[in-house]
């Protein structure tokens, strides 16, 4: 972790953040689209939050229960290794976008400091995005009689991502916000010097 935030304090330029960052969320729309096809065609009884959150292990049953009676499992299936791309993409948009916004404060500055640290924070989501579906291959494994702690884990995972998504989804504009009064600052500044010296 050290390494990451020393390095993303001056790595990659801004320049490189400017490119990757609109490729990392064209990646993002693209997983996100055809993520969001496959969960209707898997015809899961409810959205994916509520099953998400339900922290509900009878419910759960009863709803991959329906997939079965249905036979479309795999479907849903394919859905969760689908979600993982989409998980791919999430984390290297969060990452680029707020790294690439700590360029908007001056190298050592505490601004800059603090958004590469919101930046590896908000991997959290992604990671916690990714052990749910680990979480969920192994309750699909045995659909109508999985471990009913496993539900909880399940959702704890959920509940944790959805509080990083918030998270990063708030740091952004502030931190942009933020950045930008930082280079007007600057800016001002810059006159006043060249005028002294």
């Amino acid at each position: 972790m050290k390494f990451l935030y020393r390095y993303f304090l001056t790595a990659p330029t801004a320049l490189t953040l400017m490119l990757l960052t609109p490729a990392a969320f064209i990646f993002n729309l693209w997983a996100s689209n055809i993520l969001t096809a496959s969960y209707i065609a898997s015809k899961f009884p409810v959205p994916y939050f509520v099953a998400q959150l339900s922290f509900n292990p009878e419910q759960l049953k009863t709803w991959y229960g329906v997939l079965l009676d249905q036979g479309i499992l795999d479907k849903y299936l394919q859905t969760q290794h689908i979600d993982s791309l989409f998980i791919l993409s999430t984390l290297l948009l969060h990452c680029f976008a707020l790294v690439l916004i700590s360029r908007l404060f001056a190298v050592n500055s505490k601004g800059r400091k603090i958004m590469v640290v919101c930046a590896l924070v908000s991997a959290i989501a992604p990671i916690c995005d990714q052990l749910e579906n680990l979480v969920s291959y192994v309750m699909l494994a045995n659909p109508r009689d999985f471990f009913s702690g496993l539900a909880y884990i399940y959702s704890s995972f959920a509940a944790i991502k959805f509080a990083f998504f918030v998270f990063a989804y708030i740091t952004a504009p502030i931190g942009l916000i933020a950045g930008l009064i930082s280079v007007m600052t600057r800016n001002k500044k810059s006159p006043l010097i060249s005028q002294h010296a």
